[in-house]
């Protein structure tokens, strides 16, 4: 698997997409539209047009034969990456903290039940969101929709609860409920890389792990050497593989003063025979000098971990067609091409 490479000829089977706003000119796009979020003033007051968008892309996946892992909510919205409307409701005076070191706000939204409610009701909005590309609803449309994260990043602005093991079954609970949702369609439910980065011990929690409604479990890391594939994903694949998941990196990234480079990494990561989708590969330019885009000049908001299908920072086509080429670890027949 590999997020947004050159496409479905090159060995490419499955992208990630957010549910989630977003602003003009986004990574060296000459597009600019902005895309409000999901709930943008108010939660449970529900702006379909970023689902629509979603699903014009998911109508395009299907049609290569691809499929997508939708994100429906980031975990880094409260308050220290970012603040939407969740992020206000779960802090004091329902405004969103500048510095939250205790995690109070984030703290609050995995333990609150009148927010885990609220929460829930936006997961079940997104999964019966009826598609006009393909005349259901996104719950039931299994050829163009891998999995649904159960949230980007969950815990990872509250490590208490994380190395706690979820002590509220927030994850759970929340697995069980998509899942009676989702009933016999095919679409699986993921984790989506537990506390952040692997680095932080929490992607592969134990209380996940033991949950029969979790069907995959994402991990996320940004490591500066190949050898920390090599030297973790074998036992992570092992446990897995025990608890009856299906395990991928869901999100990784390389920058330009990483020890190793994108080439190195990626083949590292394909050696192990786990699955993997980058963060991000890029159509256009990436954070290396290639120029800018019109009006979007100076508002591509890089964060150096782009790879551009052109740029000299890595090989994104020939990293996925030997990902593509490469025998996976277990068995994923009947979910990607």
């Amino acid at each position: 698997m590999a997020s947004k490479p050159a496409g479905a000829a090159d060995g490419a089977k499955v992208v990630r997409l957010w549910v989630t706003g977003t602003s003009y000119c986004q990574k060296g796009s000459s597009i600019p539209t902005p895309i409000n979020d999901l709930e943008p003033n108010t939660i449970g007051t529900f702006d379909d047009g970023v689902l629509a968008a979603l699903d014009g892309v998911l109508a395009k996946l299907a049609a290569k034969g691809m499929k997508a892992i939708i994100s429906p909510h980031d975990g880094n919205q409260f308050g220290v990456n970012g603040c939407d409307v969740y992020g206000k409701a779960s802090s004091p005076n329902n405004e969103c903290p500048t510095t939250d070191p205790d995690h109070t706000a984030a703290n609050t939204f995995y333990s609150s039940s009148d927010l885990q409610t609220k929460y829930d009701a936006r997961i079940a909005h997104i999964l019966n969101y009826q598609s006009p590309s393909a005349a259901k609803p996104w719950k039931s449309w299994s050829s163009a929709i891998l999995a649904f994260d159960i949230q980007n990043e969950p815990f990872q602005q509250a490590e208490g609860k994380a190395a706690s093991n979820d002590p509220d079954t927030w994850l759970c609970t929340r697995a069980q409920k998509m899942q009676s949702l989702i009933a016999s369609s095919g679409v699986k439910v993921s984790t989506g890389g537990i506390g952040g980065s692997a680095t932080n011990n929490n992607n592969m929690m134990p209380a996940a792990l033991a949950c029969a409604s979790i069907d995959m479990v994402a991990v996320h890391a940004y490591p500066d050497t190949a050898s920390y594939w090599t030297s973790t994903l074998p036992s992570y694949l092992s446990t897995a593989e025990s608890a009856e998941k299906l395990l991928y990196v869901e999100e990784w990234g390389v920058k330009t003063s990483s020890i190793d480079d994108f080439d190195t990494q990626a083949a590292a990561l394909t050696g192990t025979g786990v699955p993997w989708v980058y963060w991000q590969f890029v159509p256009g330019p990436d954070a290396t000098p290639q120029g800018c885009q019109g009006q979007c000049c100076g508002k591509e908001g890089y964060d150096g971990l782009e790879v551009g299908l052109t740029s000299s920072k890595g090989d994104a086509k020939g990293a996925v067609e030997a990902a593509g080429g490469k025998a996976a670890g277990q068995d994923w027949t009947g979910l990607v091409g």
